[in-house]
């Protein structure tokens, strides 16, 4: 079983984040530029709700896509346990979605049991 590591849990949190927020800004942006041209008078805590639940929501559908890239690669044969010492799980370099799965493996080392 390969011990949870917490630079590499971080790491796997860490992207998610910023790809969470940057998500997050684009489509409040975009709400924000569609919805001020339906009602000028758009109260700023609408915006901000409407940030948050998407930053929310990019969170979970982003952990949720890795999780299926991570069975899918599983089944396949694309990602086997260490062996003999070596540090990590090996994967394909033409699994389909590597970097999903790689963040997966980082969010959740446990995944990968020998």
């Amino acid at each position: 079983m390969v011990r949870p590591r917490p630079g590499m849990m971080f790491r796997g949190m860490l992207k998610v984040v910023l790809i969470a927020i940057a998500a997050s800004q684009i489509l409040t942006t975009a709400f924000t530029v569609l919805a001020r041209q339906i009602d000028a008078g758009l109260s700023p805590q609408i915006i901000s709700v409407f940030g948050f639940v998407t930053c929310g929501l990019v969170s979970m559908w982003l952990q949720a896509d890795a999780r299926r890239a991570f069975g899918f690669a599983k089944e396949k044969g694309f990602v086997a346990a260490a062996r003999d010492g070596q540090p990590g799980p090996r994967i394909a370099a033409d699994c389909p979605r590597r970097w999903l799965v790689v963040l997966h493996i980082e969010l959740n080392p446990a995944a990968v049991t020998p």
